[in-house]
């Protein structure tokens, strides 16, 4: 069997791909799979496996290359042959086309062709998702022990990576054609490693710049990854040169500059005049560059100090003019000229921009990031998540006095108070501003804090909760201006908005109780007061109509008794004119009223006793029965 080069096999770049290889899908599986994993491990997880994944992705495609170049030229195969017999026309010319696509899938050298670069390719842009997914995922520090383990590891894992890229740096190129270019690859994972473990360190030491330094590692890294899957997807579009001298397109150039010293410029003339064929040395047009190279960089010099005296200001901005340490005037938005830095400075000062201030307490965000993520589905919500008000801020609390069952006492109340400022538009208020102010924001939300604890501390509970709203506004916000007018910060207080006067949410239940207690005792004392009046209106109502009853029965009895008073006295008066007939009259009348509805029988006292007629005072209706009953016997 034939071996590349000197006869080196290239088993350990298999073995070294491996172990990279799966390195990086184990932190990457582990980072995507484990879901209890914390934020600050998973960020480092696919960190690290980005960093494998690209390294594996070189050291394969590399095996693969000469492990295509160890073996030599495929044998090219042979047509089949078919003794059987013919079929027909049209299964003949499809058997035809089936063998020649046979033939030509069966003459491809996919181990040399084609293994290589899908090994660099897919590699690579797998290492290029774990860095992506390492650069958004946001984690806290994770503790002082957490950043000194893995700085130690990482420190620990530098040594063997760095005896890897040594050992390729110390091969010859006609031992090993990828020699080379995998030395300089082998110091990806190694920068990596180093630029992990310092940023842990300097967390560990809480210092800044940890994520600048993480992310810049991670970048290189993901350029060498983009340039290997370029390199790859163009020798696709390639004509392939010989398999003796082919190598592995899995190679960077980016990965070459990582090094402790300066790059060689001879080294890269070399390089150029190699495989161009140009001589950079010999170049009139570099030559014009390195002479005039001194007097452009100092005009370029000059040019850039000449600019910083001019300044452009936006819309919303403005600037204090400095001459010599002096304040000289208030620019406005445009394009200005002045003195350059160091005969003129500007500080600049907001126009017209309007911020707010919360009155609230400042959370301890590392402390509820940790609890909500140490939270689980099943288990109960961190205590951050807590609403009672639906409020999504720390609001502040403050003591006011109260009286309990006639003993002074004092209870805590909670206020969710924003303030609307700006700095004046004045030329005054911008220089104060500039010179009396370091944070204006910081500043109002002081000497409001110190307002409300002055008005909560000489106020009782029901002056608070009772208050006119409006009015307490506007005379917060007059004593609020005129604090800062004082100071002469230039601020401008344009609002103040209170939205929630309330107890604080622990002793919402109790306080809820006593409100409830108060309005069920204010309801019954109203019920009752209800009830009182409609019996004392029930009461005048049948007083009323009994009295009227009586009025009414009283002259009717008036009436009817002047009535038979007058008619007394007019059968009186008739009774002395006509005297006997007047009583007979009378008395016909009575007996007329009282026999108007009886039956009446006149007898003649004329008639003789022989014809006077018989009465049959029996009932009718028995007679007739009778006489019934005798017809039927």
């Amino acid at each position: 069997m034939a071996r590349d080069g000197a006869g080196r096999a290239p088993w350990p770049e298999l073995a070294v791909g491996g172990f990279f290889l799966l390195a990086g899908t184990g932190f990457l599986a582990t980072a995507l799979l484990a879901r209890t994993l914390p934020p600050h491990l998973r960020h480092l997880f696919f960190y690290i496996s980005g960093f494998a994944l690209v390294t594996a992705a070189g050291f394969l495609a590399a095996w693969a290359a000469a492990l295509a170049r160890q073996r030599g030229r495929m044998a090219r195969p042979l047509p089949p042959a078919r003794n059987g017999r013919r079929l027909h026309p049209v299964l003949e010319k499809a058997r035809a086309l089936w063998d020649r696509a046979w033939l030509a899938i069966r003459s491809v050298d996919w181990m040399a062709d084609w293994l290589p670069l899908a090994a660099g390719f897919l590699l690579s842009l797998a290492g290029l998702y774990a860095l992506g997914r390492g650069w958004r995922v946001s984690a806290p520090s994770g503790g002082a022990l957490f950043n000194q383990l893995s700085g130690g590891i990482l420190l620990g894992a530098a040594f063997p990576l760095l005896v890897l890229e040594r050992r390729y740096a110390a091969m010859r190129q006609q031992d090993f054609l990828e020699g080379r270019a995998l030395a300089h690859l082998s110091r990806l994972p190694l920068l990596g490693a180093l630029g992990l473990a310092l940023a842990a360190g300097l967390r560990w030491l809480e210092l800044p710049f940890a994520d600048i330094v993480e992310k810049t590692v991670a970048a290189i890294a993901a350029l060498v990854a983009v340039e290997m899957m370029l390199r790859t997807a163009a020798h696709v579009f390639m004509p392939l040169p010989a398999l003796a001298g082919r190598r592995s397109a899995a190679v960077s150039v980016i990965a070459g500059l990582i090094q402790a010293r300066l790059p060689d410029v001879q080294g890269f003339n070399a390089s150029v005049r190699s495989q161009f064929g140009i001589d950079l040395a010999r170049s009139w047009s570099l030559g014009f560059i390195r002479r005039a190279l001194p007097l452009l960089a100092l005009g370029m010099l000059l040019l850039s100090w000449l600019l910083t005296g001019v300044t452009a200001l936006g819309l919303e901005q403005r600037a204090v003019y400095e001459s010599l340490g002096r304040p000289v005037a208030v620019l406005q938005p445009g394009l200005h000229l002045h003195l350059p830095w160091p005969f003129g400075t500007l500080r600049p000062v907001e126009y017209g921009q309007v911020r707010e201030v919360q009155i609230e307490v400042e959370a301890d965000s590392e402390a509820d990031a940790a609890a909500a993520g140490s939270a689980t589905i099943e288990g109960d919500a961190p205590a951050g998540a807590d609403r009672l008000w639906d409020s999504t801020r720390q609001e502040v609390g403050y003591l006011v006095a109260s009286l309990s069952d006639g003993r002074q006492s004092f209870e805590a109340i909670n206020i969710d108070m924003t303030i609307v400022w700006r700095i004046g538009l004045s030329d005054a208020s911008a220089i104060a501003a500039a010179y009396r102010v370091d944070a204006p924001g910081a500043v109002v939300k002081s000497i409001a804090q110190q307002i409300l604890a002055h008005y909560f501390a000489r106020s009782t509970l029901g002056e608070v909760l009772g208050q006119n709203r409006e009015a307490y506004v506007r005379r917060f916000q007059a004593q609020l201006q005129a604090r800062l007018a004082a100071l002469d910060s230039g601020i401008e207080v344009m609002a103040v908005v209170v939205e929630a006067i309330h107890p604080p949410p622990k002793a919402a239940a109790s306080y809820q109780s006593v409100q409830a207690s108060a309005i069920a005792s204010r309801i019954k004392v109203n019920t009752a007061t209800a009830e009182a009046a409609r019996e004392m209106k029930m009461a005048a109502l049948v007083a009323n109509a009994t009295l009227n009853d009586a009025k009414s029965g009283a002259a009717e009895r008036l009436s009817r008794a002047r009535v038979d008073s007058i008619q007394f006295e007019g059968e009186r008066r008739a009774h002395a004119a006509g005297g006997p007939s007047f009583l007979l009259e009378r008395r016909l009348d009575k007996i007329a009223r009282g026999m108007a509805d009886k039956p009446v029988i006149i007898l003649d006292h004329r008639i003789p006793p022989s014809a006077v007629p018989g009465f049959d005072m029996r009932n009718a209706r028995a007679a007739r029965s009778s006489f019934g009953d005798a017809a039927a016997d």
